[in-house]
C-alpha cells in the first residue's frame, strides 16, 4: 500500500494552486481528479489584482498576463442613466487592471507549471471513501478508470473537488446556504463591439442583466439571468442573439456562439474548513453568486493561505495546532464574500420598483465619488482583504498611516525596474530591517548584528533584508531603496521591523529593532 504525506482531490485552479505552492515548498504529495481531462471551456474568467500579485509572488505571474487580456475598468450600464465608470488603474497595486483568460487557459498554465516540478495530476482517478487510521492520517480508496481499486494511505487529504464535493460528503460537513430560483445563462460569443475591448461591461434594465467581458480579440464571455417561467436546460443561438441585441443598447453585433451553458447559482458555506486531518478549499468549502468574479479568485487564495502552513507543519517547524488559522483567517474573508454577492445578485436582478428606484439612486450618488468608486474598485479586485483576528499575528502597529499586521504587503516599484516583491520571492518569512532615513553607524552596526542574529536561529525560517538608502551597503541581504520609496511606502521614518509571511501578509511589525519581537512572532508560529 503506497503512502504519500498529502493527497489533494481536485485538480481545477483551486486545487493545482494548491500542488503548485506544495511544490514549491518540497512537499510530496498526489493530485487526483475524477475528471478524464482539464477544463477546455472558459468558466472563471477573471483573474483579480490580489491574484495576480499572489500569481507574481509564486513565479508565474507574467505567463499569465502574456497569455490574458488586460481590462482597465468596469461599465455599469442602469436604465437610461449615463454609464457609471470603476476604474482600476487607480488601485493600489503594479496590477492595475483586472486580467481575462478563459479558466482552461489557467488551468493549462497550472499543469506547466506543476509539471516544471516533476509533478502530474493522475486522471481520471476517483476518491471513493476514506478511512480514519488508528494513528494519524487515512487510508483512502481510489477507483481507476479500468474499474481496478487502489488503496493508500496520507497524512493529510486537502478537498478541492468542488460544489459537489465527494470529500465534504464523506465527512458529513454540511453544506448550508441557500439557493436562488432565478435560472441564469453562460455563453462565448464572437462579437463586432462599439464599446472597448479592454473594459467590462455590465447592463441592466427592471431587473434584466446583461454582463459582457472580453475574453479576446472579438471573443466575448456572456452571462445573463432568464426570467423564464420554467427551467430550461437548452438554449439556440438566435436567442443568445436576440438576448444580446434586447439588453445590450445595441453595442454589439454577434457573429456567432461556441457555447451555452444554463446555470443557478447557490449560496452555500461549510462552517467548519478543518475536520481533523482533512481540510475543505474553494468550492468544495463555499460557492457564492458569480457576480465580482470572486470565486475562483478565492480559492486560489484558500490555498495560498494554506500551503505555507501545512508544510511548516509536514516539515516539524511548527505544531499541527497552526492549522486552526487557516480557518480562523479564511472563513470570515469567505462568509461575508458570499453574504455580499448573494445580496448584490438579488439586489441587481430584482423587479421590485423600490429596489430600481435605489440602484438608480446610488448610481447617480456614485457618478463623480471617485474615493467611493476606488473604495468598491479595491474591494472587487481582493486587494482589501485582510486577515483581522487571527491567532498567528501580532497587531502591533507603527503608526496609523503605516501598513498593519494581517495586511497585504504593498509591492513598490525600487530602481532599475525591479519591485520590491522581486526580492521576496522565495518559499520563507520575509524579515525587513528599515534603516530609517538617515541611520547612523551605530544604527548599521545593530541593524547587521540582529541580521546576523536571526541568520543563525532562524535561517530555515526566514530570509532577511536591511533596506536602506547607501548605495556603499549594497550586498546580497539589502535592499536598496535608493529614493526612499520603500520607506515612503511603509511610512517609516526610523529603524523599524516588518515581518512578512510566506503568502505575502504582514505577519508583525514595529517601531524599533528588537529581537524580541521576531522571537515572539516565530514563537507563536511555532506553538500555533
Amino acid at each position: 500500500m503506497s503512502h504519500t504525506p498529502v493527497l489533494i482531490v481536485g485538480a481545477g485552479p483551486t486545487g493545482l494552486m494548491m500542488a503548485c505552492e506544495l511544490a514549491r515548498y518540497g512537499i510530496s504529495f498526489r493530485i487526483i481528479d475524477k475528471k478524464p481531462e482539464r477544463t477546455l471551456t472558459s468558466n472563471a474568467a477573471g483573474i483579480q489584482t490580489r491574484t495576480l500579485e499572489i500569481l507574481n509572488h509564486i513565479g508565474v505571474g507574467n505567463t499569465f498576463i502574456r497569455n490574458g487580456l488586460v481590462c482597465k475598468s468596469l461599465n455599469i450600464y442602469l436604465d437610461n442613466l449615463a454609464p457609471l465608470k470603476i476604474s482600476f488603474e487607480h488601485l493600489d497595486s503594479l496590477y492595475r487592471y483586472i486580467l481575462m483568460l478563459p479558466q482552461a487557459e489557467t488551468e493549462r498554465i497550472f499543469i506547466s507549471r506543476l509539471e516544471e516540478y516533476h509533478h502530474h495530476v493522475e486522471r481520471p482517478l476517483e476518491l471513493t471513501s476514506i478511512f480514519k487510521l488508528a494513528g494519524d492520517g487515512y487510508e483512502a480508496t481510489l477507483k481507476h478508470p479500468d474499474g481496478n481499486i487502489e488503496k493508500m494511505t496520507c497524512d493529510w487529504i486537502i478537498g478541492c473537488d468542488g460544489a459537489h464535493s465527494t470529500l465534504r460528503d464523506r465527512c458529513n460537513m454540511k453544506f448550508a446556504g441557500e439557493d436562488l430560483q432565478e435560472q441564469f445563462m453562460v455563453a462565448d460569443a464572437v462579437m463586432d463591439s462599439f464599446l472597448p475591448n479592454n473594459e467590462l461591461h455590465v447592463f441592466n434594465s427592471k431587473g434584466r442583466a446583461l454582463a459582457v467581458f472580453p475574453i479576446g480579440k472579438n471573443n466575448y464571455r456572456l452571462a445573463a439571468n432568464l426570467h423564464l417561467e420554467y427551467q430550461r436546460q437548452f438554449f439556440t443561438e438566435k436567442e443568445v442573439k436576440e438576448l444580446v441585441i434586447d439588453r445590450g443598447r445595441k453595442e454589439f453585433n454577434v457573429q456567432s456562439i461556441s457555447w451555452i451553458s444554463p446555470f443557478w447559482i447557490h449560496s452555500k458555506l461549510v462552517h467548519q474548513f478543518r475536520y481533523d486531518r482533512i481540510f475543505l478549499a474553494g468550492d468544495a468549502a463555499h460557492i457564492h453568486s458569480p457576480v465580482g468574479a470572486q470565486g475562483m479568485n478565492t480559492g486560489i487564495q484558500d490555498a495560498y493561505n494554506l500551503a505555507w502552513k501545512l508544510a511548516l507543519v509536514i516539515n516539524k517547524q511548527a505544531a499541527p495546532t497552526l492549522l486552526d488559522s487557516y480557518q480562523a483567517e479564511r472563513y470570515p474573508i469567505v462568509k461575508a464574500i458570499v453574504k455580499d454577492t448573494e445580496k448584490l445578485t438579488r439586489f441587481i436582478i430584482s423587479e421590485n420598483v423600490f429596489f430600481i428606484w435605489a440602484r438608480n439612486m446610488i448610481v447617480r450618488f456614485l457618478q463623480n465619488r471617485k474615493s467611493f468608486l476606488n473604495k468598491i474598485a479595491m474591494k472587487m479586485t481582493q486587494l482589501s482583504i485582510d486577515y483581522q483576528n487571527s491567532p498567528i499575528i501580532d497587531y502591533h502597529t507603527i503608526n496609523r498611516q503605516s501598513p498593519k499586521p494581517g495586511m497585504r504587503t504593498p509591492d513598490v516599484q525600487i530602481q532599475n525596474g525591479k519591485h520590491l516583491f522581486d526580492y521576496l520571492q522565495n518559499p520563507k518569512h520575509n524579515i525587513l530591517l528599515f534603516s530609517g532615513q538617515n541611520p547612523s553607524n551605530h544604527i548599521m552596526t545593530d541593524l547587521q548584528e540582529i541580521q546576523k542574529w536571526i541568520t543563525e536561529n532562524y535561517a530555515s525560517l526566514t530570509c532577511s533584508f536591511i533596506v536602506i538608502n547607501d548605495p556603499a551597503q549594497i550586498s546580497n541581504t539589502t535592499i536598496y531603496d535608493s529614493d526612499l520609496l520603500i520607506h515612503k511606502k511603509f511610512n517609516i521614518q526610523h529603524p523599524g521591523i516588518y515581518i512578512i509571511r510566506p503568502d505575502s501578509y504582514i505577519g508583525a511589525c514595529n517601531a524599533t529593532i528588537d529581537k524580541k519581537i521576531i522571537s515572539q512572532y516565530f514563537d507563536k508560529i511555532k506553538s500555533g
